[in-house]
């Protein structure tokens, strides 16, 4: 009778697991789709290096199933984290926020997302190592954040 019960509760569980819709995000649905236009406003140099990462993932002005156009508005931040018994400061937060407006064309279907990314750095004695510091921190960032963005991209045209 135990027995029972618990083959009934497992093939219960197994049949509303199996049926729960779940497809893993594949990076090979980008052969699909096409960047036509690309609109970057806010910081220069971040939004080159994101539109270089997405021009290459996103078969920039290719012939493909799915065109879709990508306005993106970025914002670079920073904040004093730390400070010293001196009032000196010791750590910066480093924030990075893109504003993300795609463009369906051919079907008229748009949506918005906001990605954005945190990050710290130390200050050093030296300022040239302080902006070096900066700047590692800053295209860590930028990886990721170009990464989440190509993410969010597919899993919205997916549905």
């Amino acid at each position: 009778m135990i027995l029972r019960k618990i083959t009934i509760a497992l093939l219960t569980l197994l049949v509303i697991l199996g049926g729960c819709g779940f497809k893993p995000l594949k990076m090979s649905n980008t052969n699909n789709i096409s960047l036509t236009a690309l609109d970057m406003k806010g910081n220069k140099i971040i939004n080159f290096k994101i539109s270089s990462y997405l021009k290459q993932t996103l078969n920039f002005k290719k012939d493909n199933l799915t065109k879709i156009k990508i306005s993106i508005n970025t914002e670079k931040k920073r904040d004093i984290k730390e400070r010293n018994n001196k009032n000196e400061i010791t750590k910066y937060n480093l924030t990075i926020s893109s504003n993300v407006e795609v463009y369906i064309l051919g079907t008229d279907k748009k949506f918005t997302f906001t990605v954005t990314k945190l990050n710290e750095y130390k200050v050093d004695d030296q300022y040239s190592i302080t902006i070096q510091n900066e700047k590692r921190a800053s295209n860590e960032i930028i990886n990721i954040l170009s990464q989440d963005i190509v993410k969010n991209i597919l899993f919205k045209i997916q549905w």
